[in-house]
């Protein structure tokens, strides 16, 4: 599979084409972490779901998740959907940061994260966005330092250590994609 060149901006617009293509799905998690803090931008059109393997097995009257023998975990509903975005993932992700092993994904639309450390994760996340927006940097807080870093993920992407550091997104306007690429505890 070769889907991607090399060049980031235009990686990252063939990104966009592809993460157009999907339909979002936010879990009851992101839902309510949006609802808490109160941002109002929540609904469809304005999604997080993760993409790979959860400890969570739902089981609702139109879908049963199906588990994962090798890992005992159980698969989500957007990897069974979309299994090819592992590819096109695993070929992204190593043209930009081939040194960087992850097993999960965390994909948002629109989806404005308030301050959040990641519970799940296990050290060091890759951040990448794209899309037609403005505004919506991510905003870590080291309480090291007490200093704020700002990062706008489409000029390249961003590594810090989700499970340790609060970080949220900035205000945006337009249609914004945010792909992490972690590891997670379980």
């Amino acid at each position: 599979m070769t889907i991607f060149n090399g060049d980031w901006f235009g990686d990252l617009s063939i990104l966009e084409c592809i993460l157009d293509t999907i339909e979002f799905i936010s879990g009851t998690d992101r839902r309510n972490m949006q609802r808490k803090a109160n941002i109002k931008k929540r609904g469809k059109g304005f999604e997080s779901m993760k993409y790979g393997l959860t400890w969570r097995s739902f089981i609702t009257k139109d879908r049963n998740r199906v588990k994962d023998e090798k890992s005992g975990k159980y698969i989500t509903k957007c990897k069974i959907d979309y299994p090819y975005l592992d590819d096109v993932l695993k070929e992204f992700s190593s043209i930009y940061f081939s040194d960087f092993k992850w097993t999960q994904l965390q994909l948002n639309k629109s989806y404005q994260c308030p301050p959040h450390v990641d519970g799940q994760n296990v050290n060091e996340s890759i951040l990448v966005c794209c899309g037609d927006y403005e505004g919506g940097r991510t905003c870590v807080y080291n309480h090291e330092t007490k200093k704020i870093t700002k990062y706008d993920a489409r000029e390249q992407y961003v590594k810090f250590d989700g499970s340790k550091y609060l970080h949220w997104t900035e205000h945006f306007e337009g249609n914004r994609y945010a792909i992490v690429f972690y590891n997670d505890i379980k």
